[in-house]
C-alpha cells in the first residue's frame, strides 16, 4: 500500500503532470502560425448535466477551440455521487480537485482527495471516483489527447433544458464509440 501510495503522489505531482501539460500543449506541427491560445474564464464553456444534477463543463475542446493536444472540463459530484470504474482506451486523464473531499480509485487502490490533489490516470487505468462526503465534489479534469470531452455532449442535456437521462444501454453505445470501457 505504501508503494501505492508513493507511486500515485509522484504520479500526482507537477513533476509528471508538468510534462503531460507541456506536451499536451505543444504545437502538432512547428509552425508558429497554427499556435493558438486558450483562455476560459470561469463563466464560460459548454454545460452538461451527465447524471441528475452532475453539471460538467467542457472549457477547452477540440470543436471549439481546435485544440487537439489537451481538452479541459470542470465536473461537480453531489454527496453520496460516484463516476463508476472505467477506463479510457485512447486518452491520459488528469485531475485536480478544488472543493470538498472524496476519494479516487486507480487500479482498486483508493486514494483520498481533497481541494489541491491532483491524480493522473494513464490511458487503459481503471478508476472511479466518489464524493463520500456532505458538500459537493468539484474538480478539473482533462484528456490527452483531446476528443473525448465530446462524450459529455452526447451523453448529458444541455444546462437550462430538462434532464433526459439516457438508458445504461444507450450510454455503453455511446462509450464504445469514445473507447471508454466500464467494469462489471
Amino acid at each position: 500500500m505504501m508503494n501505492n501510495r508513493r507511486q500515485f503522489i509522484q504520479l500526482s505531482s507537477w513533476g509528471l503532470l508538468s510534462p503531460l501539460i507541456s506536451s499536451a500543449i505543444a504545437p502538432v506541427s512547428m509552425d508558429s502560425e497554427s499556435i493558438k491560445a486558450v483562455v476560459s474564464q470561469p463563466e464560460e464553456g459548454e454545460t452538461f448535466i451527465v447524471r441528475e444534477n452532475t453539471p460538467i463543463t467542457i472549457r477547452v475542446s477540440k470543436m471549439k477551440d481546435s485544440v487537439a493536444s489537451i481538452s479541459l472540463c470542470t465536473e461537480e459530484i453531489q454527496p453520496g455521487g460516484k463516476i463508476p470504474v472505467h477506463k479510457h482506451l485512447h486518452e491520459d486523464e488528469f485531475f485536480i480537485f478544488q472543493k470538498g473531499t472524496g476519494t479516487i480509485e486507480i487500479d482498486a487502490v483508493e486514494y483520498p482527495v481533497k481541494p489541491g490533489t491532483m491524480g493522473f490516470v494513464p490511458r487503459a487505468t481503471w478508476h472511479s471516483i466518489t464524493n463520500n462526503n456532505s458538500e459537493l465534489l468539484i474538480f478539473t479534469f482533462g484528456y490527452s489527447p483531446a476528443g473525448f470531452e465530446d462524450f459529455f455532449k452526447q451523453i448529458g442535456t444541455p444546462k437550462g433544458q430538462p434532464f433526459k437521462p439516457k438508458t445504461p444501454g444507450e450510454i455503453k453505445s455511446i462509450a464504445e464509440k469514445y473507447g471508454m470501457v466500464f467494469k462489471g
